[in-house]
C-alpha cells in the first residue's frame, strides 16, 4: 500500500527489515522501532545499517525494471549465532527479506523489497553479516501453453504423422482480419482440424475461413467445441466439405470480426483490448504482479486492438512475461515497474495537460530544491517518421501492411497513404529527417496500428527534458508516471506538466525527485 499525503506530513520515516532465515524471522532497524501492522504489533531491534538511497524509478518506456536491490549491513550477534547456524546446516544465501519504509506512528508500511539474499558473507559471531536483497520482478518461472496442450498419440490418436508433438494455438482477437493466413490449422482426425487449444468467442456468427494453401481451394466452416483426449477443451472445424480435402495438405486459419474471435476475456467476450490480452498472460505468468494497478489501465489499453496466434514451437515454450516483453510493450505506451505490490506496467502519458496533474510543485514556495541543470535526453533517440511494419501473413511469418507517420513532405508525396504529423513536422525542421521502424506481429487492426504511430512520435518526435529536485516530505507518496506541474522562475517553468521519472528515499528520510518535462506541440511548452 503507498503512503498517503496526510501519513508524510510531519512524520519520520524508517527502514524496517524482516529478515527470515533458520527457521526463524528476524525484526531489524537502525534503532529500537515499535509498529502496530494489520492489527499485529512488532518489536524492532537495533541491527540494520544501510546508510544509502534506494530509487524509486521508472525506465521510460522500458520492457523491463532493473531489479530492486540494496546492500546491508546486519548485526545479529545477539539474535543468532550464524557461524554455527551456517554448521548446523542453515543456508544464509538461501535467506529472504522484506525491506519496508515506514511512516513512524502509523499503521502502514510500505514494502520496497520482497525478495532473495544475495552474495552474503560473514565472519565470526560477534562480526556483522553483510549481503544484498534483490527482487526481481519478471524472474517468471512459469511456461506458456500449457504443458499438455499438444498434439500426441494420447490426445490424438488419429492426427497426421507431420503434426506430431505440434502445440495447441492460442488464439487472441481476429488474425487474419478475414484476409490473411492467420494461424495454423492442424489435423487431427478424418476432415477434422484443431484451431485453437481452448473455446473460442462468436461475433455475429460462429465461424472462421479455412485456407488450403496446397490446392488454393478454401470453406467457412462452423466451429465446434470439442475435447482432446486428456479431456481438455479445444476447438475445431469439419472441413469434409472442402473439395479435395487431404490429411497431407497445408491448412491455415483467417478469423474475421464478423466470426468466431480468440479466447474470452473476464467478461465473456473476445479478448482483443491490449489490457485484457496484458491481463491474462499476466494470469499465466508466476511472478508477483499488481492486480490492481494492472486493472484500471486496461481501459486505456484496450483502445488498442490485438488480434494474433501464439504458436510454441513443440521443443520450447516461453514464459508468458518474455511474451509480454516482445509482442506488448514495444508497441504500448506502458513501461515496466516494480511495486509494493509486484510487477506493474505504468502508462506513459504524453498527452497529460495540467488538468490531469495530481499535484503541484513549486520552488518559491520553498516546496522543492533543484538539484543541478536541465537535462536534455539523447538526440540519439529522436524519431521523426514512423514506419510500423503490422498484419503477419502467418504462412511465411512477413508482414502484409505498413503505417506510415511523418513530418517530411518528400515521403507524403512519394507516399499517397503516409499521415502527417504535427509534433513530426516541428522534429523534421528541428533535427533533419529521423526514421524509425517498428514491426508488430500481434496486430491487424489499421487504427491500431496508426494508435500506435501516434504514441511513438508523442515518445520519439521531440527530446523530452529532466530536472532533479530534493522535495519536502509531503512529496514522497509520488510514484513513478505520476503527472505533477513544475513552477520554477529560474528555469521559466510556470506550470510545466511534468512526469515523475523517479523518487529517492535516504535513511534520513529526505526525498529526490526527478521530473521529465514531455513536449507536446497542443500546448505550451518552456
Amino acid at each position: 500500500m503507498a503512503f498517503s499525503l496526510s501519513d508524510l506530513i510531519g512524520k519520520d520515516l524508517v527502514w524496517l527489515l524482516d529478515l527470515s532465515f533458520a527457521g526463524e524471522t528476524f525484526y531489524l532497524s537502525k534503532d529500537h522501532e515499535e509498529g502496530t501492522f494489520d492489527g499485529t504489533t512488532y518489536g524492532y531491534r537495533p541491527g540494520l545499517d544501510w546508510g544509502g538511497v534506494l530509487e524509486d524509478q521508472i525506465d521510460l518506456l522500458t520492457d523491463a525494471p532493473s531489479p530492486n536491490q540494496v546492500s546491508l549491513t546486519l548485526y545479529l550477534q545477539d539474535l543468532i549465532d550464524v557461524p554455527q547456524a551456517v554448521a548446523d546446516g542453515h543456508d544464509l544465501a538461501a535467506a529472504t527479506g522484506k525491506l519496508y519504509l515506514w511512516a513512524r506512528g502509523t499503521a502502514e508500511r510500505l514494502l520496497i523489497i520482497d525478495g532473495r539474499v544475495t552474495d552474503p558473507s560473514y565472519g565470526s559471531s560477534s562480526q556483522p553479516v553483510t549481503l544484498g536483497l534483490e527482487e526481481n520482478a519478471f524472474d517468471d518461472r512459469a511456461l506458456f501453453p500449457p504443458a499438455l496442450a499438444q498434439i500426441t498419440s494420447t490426445t490424438w490418436p488419429s492426427a497426421r504423422d507431420s503434426v506430431d508433438l505440434e502445440r495447441y494455438p492460442w488464439i487472441f482477437g481476429h488474425p487474419g482480419d478475414g484476409a490473411i493466413y492467420g494461424s495454423p490449422g492442424l489435423w487431427i482426425n478424418t476432415d477434422t482440424l484443431l484451431i485453437a487449444g481452448h473455446p473460442v468467442t462468436t461475433g455475429t456468427g460462429n465461424t472462421v475461413v479455412v485456407r488450403n494453401s496446397t490446392d488454393a481451394t478454401s470453406l467457412t466452416p462452423t466451429i465446434t467445441a470439442s475435447e482432446d483426449g486428456l479431456g481438455l477443451d479445444v476447438t475445431v472445424v469439419d472441413i469434409s466439405a472442402m473439395s479435395g480435402s487431404d490429411e497431407e495438405d497445408e491448412y491455415w486459419i483467417e478469423w474475421s470480426t464478423s466470426g468466431a474471435g480468440g479466447i474470452a476475456t473476464h467478461d465473456g467476450t473476445v479478448c482483443r483490448g491490449a489490457g485484457d490480452v496484458l491481463r491474462f498472460m499476466m494470469e499465466q505468468s508466476a511472478v508477483r504482479w499488481d492486480q490492481g494497478r494492472i486493472a484500471a489501465i486496461v481501459p486505456a489499453l484496450n483502445l488498442y486492438k490485438i488480434d494474433c496466434a501464439i504458436v510454441a514451437s513443440p521443443a520450447r515454450r516461453f514464459s508468458p512475461l518474455q511474451w509480454i516483453r516482445e509482442q506488448l510493450v514495444p508497441i504500448l505506451p506502458i513501461s515496466a515497474r516494480q511495486g509494493p505490490e509486484g510487477l506493474y506496467f505504468a502508462l506513459f502519458r504524453y498527452d497529460a495537460s495540467a488538468a490531469d496533474a495530481i499535484d503541484s510543485i513549486d520552488v518559491q514556495l520553498l516546496e522543492a530544491s533543484r538539484e543541478g541543470a536541465v537535462a536534455y535526453s539523447s538526440p540519439d533517440e529522436i524519431a521523426n517518421e514512423i514506419r510500423l511494419s503490422y498484419a503477419p501473413y502467418a504462412k511465411e511469418d512477413k508482414p502484409a501492411r505498413t503505417f506510415v507517420l511523418t513530418g517530411d513532405d518528400e515521403t507524403l508525396a512519394q507516399n499517397s497513404k503516409a499521415v502527417s504529423n504535427l509534433a513530426c513536422r516541428i522534429s523534421r525542421d528541428r533535427f533533419g529527417l529521423r526514421e524509425k521502424e517498428v514491426t508488430a506481429s500481434a496486430i491487424y487492426d489499421k487504427p491500431t496500428a496508426g494508435r500506435i504511430c501516434h504514441w511513438l512520435a508523442s515518445a520519439y518526435a521531440l527530446p523530452s527534458r529532466t530536472i532533479a529536485y530534493s522535495a519536502a516530505p509531503k512529496y514522497g507518496y509520488l510514484a513513478p508516471g505520476d503527472v505533477v506541474t513544475l513552477t520554477d522562475e529560474e528555469i521559466a517553468a510556470t506550470d510545466l506538466v511534468c512526469l515523475v521519472d523517479s523518487v529517492t528515499w535516504s535513511e534520513q528520510g529526505s526525498v529526490g525527485l526527478i521530473l521529465r518535462a514531455i513536449d507536446n506541440p497542443a500546448r505550451e511548452t518552456f
